[in-house]
């Protein structure tokens, strides 16, 4: 079974919801929302090979014409280095999808 790092917009929303959650998630999301610590999930932190791969997925998705905000593509590049699927509310995940073949998301 694959594992999940849980964005932001989904940690909101299992908080709200009272909902247990177990895997990832970065110190971005906490940063963003630090109730989420009381999940006890695993946290990463980006390291030097995630920036260099947000960048690459920032720049391919600008040929495309479409961006993504910064910290979003930084997650993408902890999920894709960590191989784990990332679990968010927000759709414009899938558009890294169309261009990292190996990128997994589960948009709830």
């Amino acid at each position: 079974m694959e594992e999940s790092l849980y964005d932001t917009s989904r940690l909101i929303e299992a908080y709200k919801k009272k909902e247990t959650l177990e895997g990832y998630t970065t110190i971005l999301n906490l940063m963003e929302f630090p109730k989420a610590i009381e999940f006890n999930l695993r946290v990463l932190f980006p390291s030097k090979s995630d920036y260099y791969l947000s960048l690459r997925i920032s720049t391919e998705l600008l040929k495309t014409g479409k961006t993504i905000p910064a910290v979003d593509s930084l997650i993408a590049a902890v999920v894709l280095n960590n191989k784990l699927k990332l679990v968010t509310k927000d759709n414009h995940f899938f558009l890294i999808e169309k261009i990292m073949k190996d990128f997994k998301v589960d948009v709830v």
